[in-house]
């Protein structure tokens, strides 16, 4: 049996620190326990981690 995207990835919202009543959404792999991928523009459009990343854990050296 194959692993697809969805075993090994799961998506989490957590709320901004910043702007009430959003939510970041973000890609965590199971295999690492490390966040890999955010909805937010910190992400998309810097590629820097951003506070909801670094709560589900980052790792700097990926």
């Amino acid at each position: 049996m194959a692993d697809t995207d969805e075993d090994r990835y799961e998506t989490i919202s957590i709320e901004s620190k910043v702007r009430e009543g959003v939510f970041h959404k973000v890609v965590k792999d199971l295999e690492t326990g490390k966040a890999v991928a955010c909805s937010c523009k910190c992400w998309t459009k810097g590629n820097k981690p951003c506070f909801g990343m670094k709560t589900v854990g980052y790792d700097n050296n990926a």
